[in-house]
């Protein structure tokens, strides 16, 4: 492994999308298994070569689908396993994209990777052969772009909503709340009915699985650095905070989020594969 792409949208659609990315690489067989840890982002996953296969709540195997919606993180159980040559076209959406974009309530994608027709209609077949179509990764995002413009055209204009789900991602998930809801001109009780229908999962909820992902990305940037400094800034008291907040999130402590699971993809960054000399906060 491994080939690692990723670029900003053009300025007109920042809005609806963060960012384009692209993975590829080979694994030998038996391939590579990890569980999908926690987290906040809302995704399009266009598979240009082998699917993955995944595994929920330790049932049977599924084939991934060739285009995927892949919604929000928060606790469901999900192990993913790819081999042979990997290919992965990646659209990381802004925290409200796809409610903006399709009028979908994302509290039925919360810990979902479901086929893209389901939420797109007809439309993610023509994503999808656009950017399969396309020779490489500047004509594939070149295409993607294409899609969205024309998609924008009908789309929601942004609310108080997609402004607080930005600002929760801009400090870390360390937003207070109530403001939050001040600032959107709502009750807090609509404030939380709202987020949930266009990001997902609810204010704090969502801004746990940033602090937990924030912990993970830093780690992976700068493995060397003390876990201490990692937690600190995320916004943890010390490293037994972080443990309780995982098994509270996943169910089973950081080391199950730390490792090879990091050479497929990390779709808040585009960062070098880290592989060895790691050793998580649990001491696993």
């Amino acid at each position: 492994m491994e080939v690692q792409k990723r670029v900003l949208p053009h300025p007109a659609l920042r809005g609806i999308v963060r960012s384009f990315g692209e993975r590829r690489g080979f694994l030998r067989s038996p391939g590579l298994s990890w569980p999908l840890p926690p987290r906040p982002y809302q995704i399009i996953d266009i598979v240009l070569k082998e699917p993955f296969q995944v595994r929920i709540d330790g049932g049977p195997p599924q084939t991934s689908p060739e285009t995927a919606v892949v919604g929000p993180q928060g606790s469901r159980r999900i192990q993913l396993h790819a081999s042979g040559e990997i290919h992965l076209f990646n659209i990381l959406l802004q925290p409200a994209g796809l409610n903006r974009l399709v009028g979908v309530d994302m509290s039925c994608l919360i810990n979902e990777g479901i086929r893209a027709s389901d939420v797109l209609g007809y439309r993610a077949k023509w994503l999808s052969d656009t950017v399969r179509s396309a020779t490489d990764f500047p004509s594939r995002v070149a295409a993607a772009q294409r899609w969205f413009g024309t998609m924008l055209e009908g789309s929601t204009a942004r609310d108080g909503i997609d402004h607080a789900s930005r600002v929760l991602l801009k400090t870390g998930g360390r937003a207070r709340i109530e403001r939050l809801a001040a600032l959107a001109g709502l009750s807090a009780r609509q404030f939380q009915r709202r987020f949930r229908t266009e990001v997902g999962l609810s204010p704090k909820h969502y801004a746990r699985t940033i602090r937990f992902d924030a912990a993970l990305v830093a780690h992976l940037a700068e493995p060397q650095r003390l876990w201490t400094d990692i937690l600190h800034q995320a916004g943890y008291f010390d490293q037994a905070h972080f443990i309780r907040e995982c098994r509270a999130l996943a169910g089973v402590p950081p080391s199950h989020f730390i490792g090879d699971w990091n050479n497929i993809i990390v779709p808040g960054r585009d960062l070098a594969a880290n592989s060895g000399g790691w050793k998580s906060p649990d001491g696993q």
